[in-house]
């Protein structure tokens, strides 16, 4: 068994759960290019680099006039010494490639190797065909190397925005998982098409080596209501401190079209319970549209930041913040998970 990322514990790990009361800071997490001002800035995704500080990776989007199909993007980052001053680093991570990201990559997330650097999972599309989940491997954050094959992938449907957690279980552990990680991600249908019909679903699969990943049964979130029938994905994963998990997903309306950010609570990891409110809605200065694709790190005086794509009224798309109102500590949900039913 590949064991490259075991040990890593600052992959989607907070010791206490960051809760649903968040505040929007009052600045700008990384802003528009002003060399390109038709270059959306969106999905970031944030890891604690190992000499302090921070690194944002995030999707440069060039929205097409005829709409997102035909857009192309590619993946870049900025640094950060305290989380709120981010400077763009030179260069993409990550360009278009073939054959299944000819036309765009997007909505990465990157996980340690420890001694070994990192692996970044992201979402990829060529025209006409589904999106998939594929990987790239680094061993400065910087260059990345695209590894062969795609880790999710399916010829009638669409999957995307993935988020990767390492799975580590004490001994006698009654959960009959395997060591190894667990991949959340997005199912949308292929074509695509919105509408409470459509079927959107939050799913997970599992691997050994973080390479090779088996479907699991079911969906751990199912579309079920108006703020959901245009998007449902986006999840960001947290397992806490007492071994349960809070995820963090976008739900976007259609009619009008409008993107909140929800939260839902497990045990497992499998099982979960979505909060009814959203905890981030949109109607700022610069998410006035919507709010979407988090982001949670925590923060060296024990809160918690939020990192986010917002819309404004007039179509731009930057990355915000929001913080953490208070250090809250984890509460623990019921072991047995009766309050809890099986989305499937």
């Amino acid at each position: 068994m590949n064991s490259d990322f075991f040990g890593a514990k600052t992959d989607h790990f907070v010791e206490r759960d960051p809760g649903v009361r968040w505040r929007k800071d009052p600045w700008i997490a990384v802003d528009l290019d002003h060399d390109d001002t038709t270059v959306k800035i969106v999905t970031p995704n944030v890891i604690t680099l190992p000499c302090g500080g921070y690194r944002m990776y995030y999707t440069a989007l060039w929205y097409n006039a005829d709409g997102f199909n035909d857009s192309r993007a590619v993946i870049r980052s900025a640094v950060s010494e305290d989380a709120v001053e981010w400077k763009r680093e030179p260069g993409e991570r990550i360009q278009p490639f073939g054959p299944h990201a000819k036309l765009r990559v997007l909505c990465p997330d990157v996980v340690t190797r420890p001694k070994r650097g990192y692996r970044m999972y992201f979402e990829a599309t060529s025209p006409q065909r589904p999106a998939v989940v594929l990987s790239a491997i680094s061993s400065d954050g910087l260059d990345w190397t695209p590894e062969s094959g795609a880790r999710i992938e399916d010829e009638s449907e669409s999957f995307g925005s993935p988020r990767c957690l390492p799975m580590e279980f004490k001994e006698g552990d009654a959960r009959s998982q395997p060591r190894g990680y667990r991949l959340y991600f997005h199912r949308r249908p292929f074509p695509e098409r919105p509408g409470l019909d459509a079927g959107l679903q939050i799913r997970s699969a599992i691997s050994e080596d973080g390479l090779d990943f088996e479907f699991e049964p079911g969906a751990r979130l199912v579309q079920e209501n108006a703020c959901e029938s245009y998007a449902l994905y986006a999840p960001e994963v947290l397992q806490l401190g007492d071994g349960s998990y809070r995820m963090y997903y976008a739900a976007w309306s259609e009619k009008p079209w409008h993107g909140r950010i929800f939260s839902a609570r497990s045990w497992d990891g499998l099982v979960w319970q979505k909060e009814k409110e959203p905890c981030l809605e949109f109607g700022g200065l610069w998410d006035a549209v919507k709010v979407s694709e988090p982001c949670v790190i925590g923060l060296r005086d024990g809160r918690y930041r939020m990192f986010y794509e917002g819309c404004d009224e007039h179509g731009n798309w930057r990355i915000l913040s929001a913080t953490s109102l208070t250090e809250q500590p984890s509460k623990c949900l019921n072991h047995s998970a009766q309050s809890l039913s099986r989305t499937n």
